[in-house]
């Protein structure tokens, strides 16, 4: 198979299973965004990579409710004319973004300590 339609087809995914998770009923389901789709060779497997903007509990919730939706989102996939077959799911959940924002407040808290507590002038510390 070629790139192209490889991408094509990822693409293809990524969009209809953003489209899908808005509609599905189950409230489990937090504020969940997905963030890219990676499709095996040969057409059998996508990975989904996502994101929840929530509490841990959230979090979990929204992983067995995903769980839960695999079937209803294989069968969308499957009604779409370019797929013959849809690929098995797998949802992994992407928390890079809260790591990031972690990191980014460890810099902002030492950035006020130092400007609250300056660093002494060369001459007093050889004292």
């Amino acid at each position: 198979m070629s790139i192209r339609r490889q991408e094509r087809v990822t693409e293809l995914i990524h969009q209809e299973i953003s489209k899908k998770i808005p509609l599905l009923k189950d409230p489990g389901l937090g504020f969940i965004t997905i963030l890219a789709v990676r499709l095996s060779a040969d057409f059998n497997t996508a990975k989904v990579f996502y994101s929840v903007l929530g509490t841990p509990e959230e979090t979990r919730h929204t992983q067995e409710a995903l769980e839960r939706a695999k079937p209803a989102i294989r069968m969308h996939l499957r009604s779409l004319e370019n797929l013959k077959n849809a690929p098995e799911l797998l949802f992994v959940l992407d928390d890079s973004a809260a790591e990031a924002q972690k990191v980014l407040n460890v810099l902002s808290n030492l950035e006020k300590e130092r400007l609250t507590n300056p660093p002494l002038p060369d001459s007093e510390t050889d004292a």
